[in-house]
């Protein structure tokens, strides 16, 4: 259940599984008196937010980032228990896929915040879609900015009582006037007198920058004045960058095109130089771009905007921008010439859209209606959203946990009679049964099941505990390791997980690797015993005491009266020739039991050694 605390405000993790518009998050601080909130992310994107967020004191969980798939963030599920409400920023990636598995177990609210205006995304791929449909499905509500996305939803089938509206918003925060314009143009490295046209955000083919450099080609062939003046200014990165180097370098616009890291100062200084900001988004199979920010933050600055029409440019700020064909580097080149050439239009343009940002996107409506939308979602009863299957499953797991492995097999079996069984409740519950096989000793059964819950679940760590497990049980320790890895790469925060891959790399001989992981191990858990007695058999066979000896002794700070650890770690201090020490362990055992043969054994050894030490310093 999430962690409900009644004096303190509600939690909210807003997690996020690629790079956002930093106003995107910095809009939550409009709910800072009312809301507890947390950004969960990677660490690339947590650290993109330190460079980049005006959101002063932002509390941010940096997850590891994952290499093989960057839409997964390893050991968000555990970290989601924390919160009440989890606001999801959409639903293709494994990172919402995650979300979902999490909602069902911790039961928060979960929240589906939704600017990607295709309907019915990723359909021909099976994993997207899937996430897609499951996140959807049980998703408690929908934050939307635009009709745009709203429609796209009720396309899909969502039903409209499910949908909120929120009014975006940017605080404004440059100065435009001819002093601060030149002040910014200094600071870059650019002229009073250059044509700066300007781009924010992330680096990619469906931005259209080929374009705009394209355009930029044929400005400078038919003015040829203006390979002096022309600067294009991109402020971002992504995984076009590369190429796009490569194209400007092949039109000869090395001097002509400016490259600064997102930054907060550098992308206050370029909204302060630019004469105009660019958005063109191209529309792709999966994606037709949905977010408003950029296009506001033009509108909210004063901004000149050179747009090609989109559902948001034409939603937000319609014919106030300057307009050109999208994917038409002639027509890009026209409009640019135009922003040049009609300045009354262009000023015209700038003051309709500070207008509309003056009635539509205040921060008091924004703020207005985002509490308006969490309230509503947030009143509910977290345990209307549980379906009787979520009970079940519940229940199932429940069974496990209590060792009641036939039982639980036999509530599996009828679960799996039922008709259209979530992926990710198949795939917990194919889990489920290899551990219950596992335990009644059915290692072939249970190395089964979880093949099928891995088939249907890749990115599942328990599933991979369990398969190492098996491996571990048939003794096949490299096998082991290999699953083991795979399940602390998905959840490097699994206790299990490191205990496991140690216990492999223990069996194997290599006891340098098994005690790194066995002590990872040991600070997530101190109290593992298993894994204190496993570091100690490692320490006698390798008579590197240390690691043991500091494991004992977090385990005593928390288990004072452990008899046999402290029996365990005089003997250890013994190994060392810290006789004192070692004595005055056992004497503390026998003060309680002054019949304890063992502890009498070791002090008399103890006393022994210190009596011959103390003979050999006298002679």
């Amino acid at each position: 259940m999430a962690n409900v605390m009644s004096n303190t405000k509600p939690k909210v993790g807003l997690v996020l599984g690629s790079v956002p518009s930093v106003e995107e998050v910095d809009y939550f601080r409009l709910l800072t008196d009312a809301y507890d909130f947390t950004v969960v992310a990677s660490e690339s994107i947590c650290g993109y937010l330190a460079q980049t967020s005006y959101f002063t004191n932002l509390t941010c969980i940096a997850l590891h980032d994952h290499d093989e798939n960057p839409t997964f963030l390893p050991g968000l599920e555990k970290v989601l228990e924390q919160f009440e409400t989890v606001i999801v920023k959409e639903r293709l990636g494994l990172y919402a896929y995650q979300v979902l598995k999490a909602k069902w177990r911790f039961q928060f609210k979960l929240i589906v915040w939704v600017d990607n205006l295709v309907p019915f995304a990723a359909h021909d791929v099976d994993q997207m879609r899937t996430i897609r449909t499951e996140v959807t499905h049980a998703a408690d509500c929908f934050l939307v900015q635009s009709n745009a996305a709203r429609q796209t939803l009720e396309l899909e089938g969502v039903a409209a009582h499910r949908i909120q509206n929120f009014t975006p918003w940017i605080e404004e925060r440059i100065d435009r006037s001819p002093s601060g314009r030149a002040k910014a143009r200094g600071a870059l490295g650019l002229s009073e007198s250059d044509l700066v046209i300007s781009y924010l955000g992330q680096i990619e083919w469906e931005e259209g920058l080929s374009d705009l450099v394209a355009a930029a080609k044929l400005m400078i062939t038919r003015e040829p004045s203006l390979r002096q003046k022309l600067r294009i200014v991109i402020c971002g990165v992504g995984s076009y960058s590369a190429d796009m180097r490569d194209i400007i370098k092949s039109l000869g616009l090395e001097e002509n095109v400016v490259y600064y890291a997102p930054m907060r100062d550098a992308n206050r200084a370029i909204q302060q130089a630019t004469d105009v900001l660019y958005i063109a988004p191209l529309a792709s199979r999966d994606r037709v771009e949905g977010d408003p920010y950029r296009i506001l933050t033009a509108m909210v600055h004063g901004i000149p905007l050179l747009a090609a029409r989109t559902p948001i440019a034409e939603e937000y700020c319609g014919k106030h921008r300057i307009d050109f064909c999208p994917s038409s580097p002639v027509s890009l080149a026209k409009a640019i010439q135009r922003s040049r050439s009609m300045p009354s239009v262009v000023n015209d343009i700038v003051a309709k859209n500070q207008k509309v940002v003056a009635e539509r996107f205040t921060a008091e409506k924004a703020r207005e209606s985002l509490i308006s939308a969490l309230s509503a979602v947030i009143k509910t009863d977290a345990q209307q959203s549980l379906s009787s299957l979520d009970i079940r499953v519940l229940e199932i797991e429940a069974k496990v946990k209590n060792k009641q492995y036939i039982e639980a097999v036999d509530l599996i079996e009828s679960v799996f009679k039922m008709d259209q069984v979530p992926v990710h409740h198949r795939a917990n519950l194919y889990r489920l049964i290899g551990d219950c096989f596992a335990k009644l000793g059915d290692i072939d059964g249970a190395k089964d099941a979880y093949n099928h819950g891995a088939e249907l679940d890749p990115y599942s760590p328990k599933v991979y505990i369990g398969l190492g497990t098996v491996g571990l049980m048939k003794g096949s320790n490299d096998v082991a390791v290999l699953h083991l890895s795979k399940a602390v790469n998905l959840a490097p925060d699994d206790e299990m997980a490191n205990f496991g891959l140690g216990l492999a790399f223990q069996g194997m001989g290599e006891q340098k690797e098994a005690a790194r992981w066995i002590n990872k191990a040991l600070a997530l858990n101190p109290e593992n015993t298993a894994a204190i007695f496993s570091i100690v058999r490692i320490a006698h066979e390798t008579n590197a005491y240390d690691d043991a000896i500091k494991a004992i002794e977090r385990y005593l700070k928390i288990n004072p009266n452990d008899y046999n650890f402290i029996y365990t770690l005089g003997g250890l201090y013994f190994k060392i020739g810290q006789y004192e020490t070692c004595s005055r362990l056992m004497k503390q055992i026998l003060e309680i039991d002054p019949k304890d043969k063992r502890a009498a054994a070791l002090a008399k050894q103890a006393k022994a050694e210190l009596e011959q030490k103390a003979s050999s310093s006298n002679g």
